[in-house]
């Protein structure tokens, strides 16, 4: 083979296995497992080492595709290393490479068992991960900037991983309804917690999007479909300040700043969904650290330059948390607020219920007067007729 010929397989194998910044792209990712003794004598069961393949392709769809994507090996023999993408198709459950078309944001899950006695070592090439799409790996505990770290560990269990992209975009400041599914244009340093959930939206369904990381405190979203949309992405980003798409914060005490979209830019309308419900979940430690009257908790939506209070039902609680639903009008930044407990007659504390004290004042009782009643009068006319009497003796 001439020197041309190797260099022209080495540049599609490059294109191939290290991707792109584009459209397509490619991510492989090294998954070894090894032994977690010191004295190095119980080598971890074969294979030691997989490698399993992400990435974006235009002609991809989000379920499995003969020509892009790998099935993956059946499960292995107890207590094995195992790592697979999982799929919903009818047949095809296990995955080594999985392709997803190119959406203005992506996810893939991955599963992961790690054999007892043993780490597993994830390695990457950052130079695969490309220039201008944040790949975000979480892992449950943490998440991890794929372009700026090429590796992680994981110690003997179970794990449900999640790789997503995050891509900018021109966000719709006045709300409208609608937001990026993928990418909403907040500040990358700004974004704590990210995680997206697909549903398939059908005419007439009560869909349901649940979210479980770590931090999130947007339990659930809930809405009607109006229209057959096919599957369709909702994003929640737990911000550590506030959104960067705001102009300014909200006046009350803020718990927590997040944005929430759903589909792409300006799907979320009234065209397309009725009823939008978001549950979420305040800590009663942050309500009694500051003296929050929790009939004040609220959500509150950026929307046409203001922050505009939703109205929001307290529905539950439980020895950590106070549970609350809001009704919204579509979706943008939003921020969970609340206002200090001033101490007003049936205030709502957390840690004391103060009650509605009214002071009885004390009622007069009227002066006891001793005595035959009606003595005086008596007495007097007595005295009259005596003088009288006297008097017409004289006489």
């Amino acid at each position: 083979m001439s020197n041309t010929m190797r260099f022209v397989a080495l540049v599609l194998l490059s294109i191939f296995f290290i991707g792109s910044s584009g459209a397509e792209w490619t991510l492989p990712i090294y998954v070894t497992s090894l032994s977690s003794n010191d004295n190095d004598n119980s080598p971890p069961p074969p294979p030691a080492t997989y490698i399993r393949i992400l990435g974006v392709n235009i002609n991809a769809s989000d379920g499995f595709d003969r020509d892009l994507d790998v099935l993956a090996p059946p499960p292995p023999q107890a207590d094995a290393l195992d790592v697979y993408f999982p799929c919903s198709h009818e047949v095809v459950n296990r995955l080594a490479t999985d392709i997803k078309p190119d959406l203005k944001g992506v996810s893939w899950n991955m599963e992961l068992i790690v054999p007892s006695v043993c780490v597993v070592r994830m390695d990457w090439n950052v130079e695969a991960v490309p220039e201008d799409i944040p790949v975000i790996m979480n892992t449950g505990t943490s998440q991890i900037n794929m372009k700026s770290q090429d590796y992680t560990t994981f110690e003997s269990g179970t794990y449900s991983l999640k790789v997503i992209t995050q891509i900018a975009q021109t966000p719709n400041k006045g709300g409208g309804g609608g937001g990026g599914s993928g990418g909403s244009g907040e500040a990358f340093e700004n974004i704590l917690i990210s995680e997206t959930e697909r549903e398939y939206v059908n005419k007439g369904s009560v869909v349901s999007y649940n979210f479980d990381f770590e931090g999130n405190i947007v339990q659930y979203l809930n809405f009607t479909g109006l229209k057959n949309s096919g599957k369709i992405a909702a994003k929640v980003e737990i911000l550590n300040n506030t959104s960067t798409l705001v102009d300014s914060a909200p006046l009350d005490i803020v718990y927590k700043n997040l944005n929430i979209w759903v589909g792409n830019l300006d799907w979320a309308t009234s065209e397309n969904i009725a009823n939008p419900i978001i549950n979420f979940k305040v800590e009663k430690s942050w309500i009694i650290d500051n003296k929050i009257s929790k009939s004040t908790i609220s959500l509150n939506r950026y929307s046409d330059g203001i922050w505009n209070p939703l109205e929001t039902y307290k529905i539950g609680e439980d020895a950590e948390y106070l549970y609350f639903e809001a009704k919204v009008p579509g979706f943008s930044p939003f921020a969970v607020t609340g206002k200090k407990d001033m101490g007003e007659s049936g205030g709502e504390g957390i840690i004391v219920e103060p009650t509605e004290t009214v002071e009885k004042q004390p009622v007069q009782a009227p002066t006891e007067k001793k005595g035959i009643p009606g003595f005086s009068l008596f007495a007097g006319v007595l005295f009259l007729l005596i003088v009288m009497q006297i008097l017409r003796k004289n006489d």
